[in-house]
């Protein structure tokens, strides 16, 4: 391949995500022990918030670190947001996203049912954000988005 282009492949590669993390400038995400589980199994690939002042549009950006933890106990999961979406309803999440936002494994749990029908009344807009881990667990084991 001529030398200008490998120069403009490197130029259109995806960075190493790894290298970008930068955890003095984290977006901290306690979770409890079922949720941990599935993104250090690389089951869950996508995070589902309501709209708030902690997870917004300013916090919530392609290439930040976000540092995962089972409660606020030791054992983090380091990660990077790759993509970020934001919806008015869980009907309008893709169908593929909120297989990897809400797994199987979970979906039928009735404490879950509960839970993301609660969630879905206390918020008027939702943002989503797709998490690569980098550190500490497995990567996502579903076929990316594209």
């Amino acid at each position: 391949m001529p030398s200008d282009q490998i120069k403009l492949q490197r130029f259109f590669e995806m960075p190493d995500f790894k290298e970008k993390v930068k955890k003095e400038t984290r977006l901290f995400l306690p979770l409890n022990e079922k949720w941990y589980n599935l993104y250090r199994e690389g089951k869950k690939c996508w995070e589902l918030r309501g709209v708030n002042d902690i997870f917004n549009f300013k916090t919530i950006k392609e290439g930040r670190t976000v540092e995962l933890r089972r409660g606020y106990k030791s054992d983090p999961l380091w990660g990077i947001i790759t993509e970020c979406m934001a919806v008015n309803s869980f009907d309008e999440i893709p169908s593929t996203i909120f297989d990897e936002t809400i797994p199987s494994p979970v979906r039928n749990d009735p404490e879950v049912k509960s839970f993301l029908q609660q969630y879905s009344e206390k918020y008027p807009k939702f943002i989503l954000f797709r998490i690569k881990i980098v550190e500490g667990g497995q990567a996502c084991k579903n076929i990316p988005i594209e």
